[in-house]
């Protein structure tokens, strides 16, 4: 079995201490070398506003200080990896209040973008109305956050919010858009068996639609295996074990000569801001390759 040798490993680990933003760095060191989650929370509230909500460029590709529905899920899924820790609440309530303050009733969900971001440097599929015909992104995502925190913040609509999430699935999305489907494996995760058992078929027909089995078809930004699951605990690994050793293989194979691993996109536009967002994203994508690995134990020594 390959795994990550010793040399490569700690080019990753320099990589991460050195030159990866403060946030990936304090993750890094709470999830491999018994860190602080408080150190953590320092950094992430850099990128949180007065209202509530996260922007400024916590998802590399979007550059505005303004709060989105994007960042702000993103910074709810590094909250949820300590949901114990007496400082988190406090952000995540913040977090959920703008996200209800933001609700846009006709739309029974979110815009993933403000208009602002506009102005901003972006990738070139950050426009605003981005994804508004594939609902299920952000909205299945939020909802999803909204059931992990109903003790801490419940959320009157949350029912209703559950039911239409469920009847656009089997009944609306077209069952193809990879971001709609990452939004509703985390949604899947959090429900009672019963209302998963009424998506199931779905959800099943959703991944092999989105999910590329075949490295040697693969071109450029996409799903696979690894992409829904970063540990064999996953309700996933069962469907796609047989694949996932040279998932794995691939995943050590395509590290950098500088121990980092790099994003296969690139903006199209806005030339001059894309290398600082694709440092960023570097330091993002090592610390997820090195979580992934370890958790499949591919790491030689740790």
């Amino acid at each position: 079995m390959m795994k990550l040798n010793e040399i490569r490993w700690e080019q990753a680990r320099q990589y991460m201490l050195q030159r990866a933003r403060n946030l990936e760095r304090a993750l890094f060191r709470y999830e491999f070398e018994n860190g602080s989650f408080t150190d953590v929370l320092i950094e992430l509230s850099s990128y949180q506003n007065e209202d509530g909500g996260f922007g400024h460029g916590l998802e590399p590709d979007l550059r505005c200080k303004e709060s989105s529905a994007l960042a702000t899920t993103r910074a709810l899924e590094i909250l949820r990896l300590h949901p114990n820790h007496p400082e988190r609440n406090e952000r995540v309530i913040s977090a959920l209040q703008y996200l209800e303050h933001t609700y846009v009733p006709e739309r029974s969900g979110w815009d993933i973008i403000p208009k602002e971001a506009e102005q901003s440097p972006r990738a070139i599929w950050w426009q605003y109305g981005a994804f508004k015909d594939h609902w299920g992104n952000p909205n299945a995502d939020i909802i999803a956050y909204f059931i992990d925190e109903r003790e801490l913040y419940p959320l009157e609509s949350l029912d209703f919010l559950v039911r239409y999430a469920l009847d656009y699935l089997n009944q609306t999305s077209d069952l193809k858009e990879m971001h709609e489907l990452f939004c509703y494996l985390r949604f899947n995760e959090r429900l009672p068996k019963e209302q998963a058992s009424e998506i199931r078929e779905a959800l099943e027909a959703f991944m092999d639609n989105c999910i590329s089995l075949d490295p040697g078809s693969r071109e450029g930004y996409g799903a696979t295996p690894l992409s829904i699951m970063d540990t064999p605990n996953s309700p996933y690994f069962p469907k796609y074990q047989p694949l996932l050793p040279a998932e794995l293989d691939l995943l050590i194979e395509s590290q950098g000569e500088g121990g980092a691993w790099e994003p296969n996109w690139s903006w199209y536009q806005y030339e001059e801001a894309w290398p600082s967002a694709k440092e960023e994203w570097k330091g993002v994508l090592t610390l997820n390759a090195l979580r992934t690995l370890r958790n499949f134990d591919r790491i030689e020594g740790i």
